[in-house]
């Protein structure tokens, strides 16, 4: 028994059920253990869920230092956020909002904040736009991973063009003029374009708070 091996039955746990699922009894059933033998390798379950976000942060990989400009810095890192966030999403979303919890968690953080800082943000804005992307982040995930349509029953097989159409019809027929009018694009779900398009307002609101070029390397954070 090892803390990674717990940390690793807890992933699995995640993925399945969700962090609501999670509890050491849970944890210790799956490693056909008792729960309290759990506690000579971790301190607890808020200890097992850093471990989890750990885990996920540190295959971000992420460089220390960005090349380049800070709007593509932060496209880079949002999309990375996000790829390493999605390979379990269930527990993506404990990253993120877990994020300040442990040293290897604190490394993508750290490279965010060093970007905007060496591109001349005062850390005041740094810290705004970190916080404001993360919130995106989170809010991106959590309707990607929940987001089910509406006219679909649970344990249905239909191939996407059939719920897109059905959805596309319950929009059409809801009785709200707006929605019915949209009602073929808000029936697609292209989270990837979604997500896209959202880093890219969110960059494009920026610019107006980025330094003057020429005072672009005024502050850093090394």
């Amino acid at each position: 028994m090892t803390r990674e091996r717990i940390v690793a039955a807890a992933l699995v746990i995640i993925d399945e059920e969700g962090v609501d699922g999670l509890s050491m009894r849970r944890i210790a059933a799956r490693l056909g253990v008792q729960a309290m033998s759990l506690y000579n390798h971790v301190q607890g379950k808020a200890d097992i869920l850093d471990g989890v976000t750990e885990y996920i942060t540190d295959r971000m990989r992420m460089p220390t230092r960005m090349s380049g400009g800070w709007e593509e810095g932060v496209r880079t890192l949002s999309h990375a956020f996000r790829k390493a966030a999605m390979r379990h999403p269930r527990a993506g979303e404990l990253a993120l909002t877990r994020q300040l919890s442990t040293p290897t968690a604190l490394a993508p953080v750290d490279t965010m904040l060093a970007m905007l800082l060496d591109h001349g943000f005062d850390e005041g804005t740094a810290v705004h736009v970190l916080r404001l992307f993360v919130s995106f982040q989170v809010g991106s995930l959590l309707r990607e991973i929940h987001t089910a349509p509406p006219a679909q029953s649970p344990g249905q097989d239909r191939d996407l063009a059939e719920v897109e159409r059905a959805r596309t019809a319950y929009f059409a027929e809801a009785g709200f003029p707006a929605v019915a009018k949209v009602a073929p694009i808000l029936a697609v779900n292209d989270h990837d374009a979604e997500f896209a398009f959202g880093v890219e307002l969110l960059i494009d609101a920026l610019r107006r708070l980025a330094p003057a070029q020429g005072t672009a390397g005024a502050h850093t954070s090394r």
